[in-house]
């Protein structure tokens, strides 16, 4: 009885596959770039007027003789934030790569106490001098404005995510069956938020306020506590990040998907963190170096546009190939070993 152990394809393989496959349907590029020339050259969403009017508020409530109680880091931060077109940060279920760009600032600016410089993300500002920009001065407006962002963002994710599958497991091009396959997966994706939230909601809302009670009493022991809520949701994020890909790569429902997930980065956790590292830093990178065409002029942003579209599929693509290959190592463990 011979025994044949799955080879372990290295993290260098899984980035060249994504490549690859993404090279074999060129065509894709073209989604993320019509996204990207959208978000900055389409109609602008501004909650200035929103925030101006909290920050009023927030000034109001804290008196006329202690105004200047209000941090001066939370007011900068407000006005920071009204200059922000909020159309990327609003569509939570955008799946498809955007235009990252990051500035290596200063450890003070950055928060650091050790003054070690930290890459710091940039979003798209509002620029002034244009007429079309939408302002919303309202909860109600800045509500509806977040739903219309999502319920166009989700299906053309989804649409995205599955040719892109389709291109990572060398699926001949079938359009009828990727439009079922879309529709399928928008309603895992779409459940496995679902999901996510009501757990969230279930069991984060009563240690909230229970952090809220700490704070009030004993403000050191509540910010521990706030600080690891923080870890855990990031864990959290890590374990089931890969829900997106075992939805379109294995076609499987939200709750097998987050299960998947799970079980993929359990058995595979110090190559998940590898992985991920490895694409951080590739988006850090090169997101610097996009900040830095952009602010060259309009051809400079265009080809950050292209070269960011090209750059962030390939590195999806990687992540499906990279669930792909656990997967098919999992699931040759598990399976009996047969007579030769």
């Amino acid at each position: 009885m011979t025994i044949k152990k799955p080879q372990t394809a290295t993290l260098i393989d899984m980035f060249s596959e994504g490549y690859a496959a993404v090279n074999r349907r060129p065509w894709l590029v073209l989604i993320p770039i019509l996204l990207n020339v959208y978000i900055w050259f389409g109609t602008q969403l501004s909650f200035a007027p929103l925030i101006n009017d909290l920050y009023t508020l927030m000034r109001a409530n804290a008196g006329t003789t202690e105004q200047s109680s209000l941090p001066a880091q939370s007011s900068e931060q407000l006005r920071e934030l009204s200059r922000v077109d909020m159309r990327q940060d609003l569509a939570r279920l955008n799946f498809i790569p955007t235009l990252t760009m990051y500035m290596i600032a200063p450890g003070d600016a950055a928060g650091s106490s050790a003054g070690v410089p930290l890459p710091q993300y940039v979003p798209p500002q509002i620029i002034p001098d244009r007429h079309d920009t939408i302002e919303v001065s309202g909860v109600g407006g800045a509500l509806l404005a977040f739903l219309l962002l999502n319920a166009l963002a989700l299906p053309l994710s989804a649409v995205f995510l599955t040719q892109l599958a389709e291109a990572v497991r060398g699926d001949p091009n079938a359009p009828a069956t990727g439009v079922r396959r879309a529709w399928r997966a928008m309603l895992a994706i779409l459940g496995c938020v679902a999901a996510i939230v009501g757990v969230g909601l279930a069991l984060g809302l009563p240690f909230l306020f229970l952090c809220a009670m700490l704070v009030y009493f004993s403000p050191a022991l509540g910010l521990f506590m706030l600080g690891m809520l923080l870890i855990l949701v990031f864990w959290i994020s890590i374990y089931l990040g890969f829900a997106n890909e075992a939805i379109v790569i294995s076609g499987i429902g939200p709750l097998r998907a987050l299960h998947a997930s799970f079980n993929i980065v359990r058995r595979n956790f110090w190559a998940t963190l590898g992985f991920l590292a490895i694409s951080y830093l590739i988006t850090v990178g090169s997101g610097v170096i996009w900040l830095n065409l952009a602010q060259q002029s309009t051809v400079g942003l265009i080809v950050a546009i292209a070269g960011s579209a090209y750059l962030g599929s390939g590195l999806l693509a990687a992540r499906m190939a990279f669930y792909r290959e656990r997967l098919r190592r999992w699931q040759g463990a598990a399976a009996p070993a047969r007579p030769s």
